[in-house]
């Protein structure tokens, strides 16, 4: 149900049986300027609000408490619905004997089988103390708080309720009519979500320039707009005609044949907290340069360029507000659990529910802990666990945060144990048949070649 302008509508139900309960609403709040409702049960009336940009329930319905521990006589009872913002869509309610929601990632159940080992004389050996479970894991370095992530993939690109053309004209390209095909953007002008409201946000954009293109192309927010300009070969940032800041950068156009195919994607971006502005390019997110700004005040946000341009990924952020990619739980054999990865902060505020970190001082999110993020494979060990060899046992991974990989699980001596890879024609050959007679698989691959053992070029035609 979508409430209209005023008025409300009464819900009646009854409970056969006395008791505690407790009472959940569905509810969903379409766009940013949708997000308010009052609910209430048996007069005593809750209001349902929400403000962050970056809340993760935005445009889709969610389950919230209306109460919780309530003294229900058996009889009936009343829900009534009323209107704080035009638009606010309200799905129904239950009344149930406990209720709960929060986000989970999912997880993954491993086995672990410790075996006992024959030694160099012939005896069956066993770690002396018990074993340590070691993780493979990768991690990443966190990005702001997502609030809308664009590909221009939906089989409805740009749909009127949540975009609108503030000048120009846009339209999409697709790839095929398969399921999420590789889509692109294009057009000139101003491309902007159909909200008036932001300011502090975090914007990026991943564009090219075509055959013949010039000009400037970028993200803008309100009057602000930061772009590549070809002509000049820089970043750029605006705030109206006057020029805040620059940083010098090749930028090159793509000629037609490439343009859908291999286009030269160039990434640009602004984080605007107050009056101040990040500026960024780069594949790796670079900062260029910060500058401040007078007299911001907000408004649309979006896409802009001044000639024609295509743009594969538009992607808006929380400012202040950040998604850490590194945390995973684990249930160990004996049901207890460990958490790892979890970085340690100054000047952030944690959500618990879910597991982001608002800055508390206007700093980049490096400058807020001391340990680095390698962005390649770590390894995670637990305590000392006293399984026992013959028997089978079972471990739970369960991520906390999201865009984290599990590679792989090792299972060690818990006094000291090394993982060694070999990468002779001998494990090669070994690892084939493993692969072909234990796993049943039709192949095998490498990483790469040029580092190989010659003698492979000698063993594969045996085995073709």
């Amino acid at each position: 149900m979508t409430m209209g302008d005023n008025g409300s509508a009464v819900y009646r139900f009854s409970v056969s049986t006395a008791g505690t309960y407790d009472v959940a609403v569905r509810l969903c709040f379409p766009f940013w300027d949708k997000n308010g409702i009052y609910i209430s049960i048996d007069g005593s009336r809750k209001h349902f609000t929400e403000s962050r940009l970056w809340w993760p329930y935005w445009r889709t319905t969610f389950w919230s408490a209306l109460a919780e521990g309530i003294s229900l006589s058996a009889g009936t009872h009343t829900i009534t619905v009323s209107v704080d913002v035009k638009g606010v869509q309200f799905y129904g309610f239950r009344v149930c004997s406990a209720f709960s929601e929060e986000p989970s990632t999912g997880s993954a159940t491993y086995t672990l089988a410790p075996r006992k080992f024959k030694d160099v004389d012939g005896n069956m050996a066993q770690p002396d103390r018990g074993f340590k479970l070691t993780l493979e894991m990768l991690r990443r370095k966190p990005d702001s708080a997502l609030i809308w992530y664009e590909d221009f993939r939906d089989e409805n690109p740009l749909p009127e309720s949540y975009w609108t053309t503030l000048s120009g004209k846009w339209e999409v390209w697709r790839e095929g009519y398969e399921n999420r095909p590789y889509s692109q953007l294009e057009g000139s002008g101003q491309l902007a979500w159909k909200y008036s409201g932001f300011s502090d946000i975090h914007l990026r954009a991943r564009l090219a320039f075509p055959a013949g293109g010039s000009g400037k192309a970028g993200v803008f927010c309100g009057d602000v707009f930061c772009c590549l300009n070809y002509d000049t070969q820089r970043v750029e940032l605006y705030k109206g005609s006057t020029l805040l800041g620059s940083y010098s950068q090749t930028i090159s156009r793509t000629a037609n044949a490439d343009l859908r195919g291999n286009p030269a994607m160039y990434t640009v971006e602004m984080r605007i907290r107050g009056n101040r502005v990040r500026v960024y390019s780069g594949a790796s997110y670079a900062l260029r340069f910060t500058a401040s700004i007078s007299g911001f005040s907000g408004g649309y946000a979006g896409y802009r360029s001044d000639n024609r341009t295509v743009c594969e990924l538009m992607r808006l952020g929380d400012s202040w507000t950040y998604e850490p990619y590194e945390r995973f739980d684990v249930r160990m054999p004996d049901g207890s659990f460990k958490s790892f990865g979890r970085i340690s902060r100054s000047n952030v505020a944690w959500d618990e529910e879910f597991q982001v970190f608002t800055l508390t001082a206007d700093v980049e999110e490096s400058a807020t802990r001391s340990e680095d993020i390698s962005m390649d494979y770590d390894f995670f060990h637990s305590d000392l666990m006293e399984i026992s060899c013959g028997n089978n046992y079972t471990a739970e991974v369960t991520p906390r945060d999201i865009n984290i990989w599990i590679s792989r699980l090792f299972l060690g001596d818990a006094d000291g144990f090394s993982i060694l890879y070999y990468q002779d024609v001998d494990s090669l050959v070994y690892w084939a048949n493993q692969a072909a007679y234990r796993w049943k698989l039709r192949g095998m691959c490498m990483w790469s070649l040029g580092q190989e053992d010659m003698r492979i070029w000698e063993w594969l035609p045996k085995q073709i």
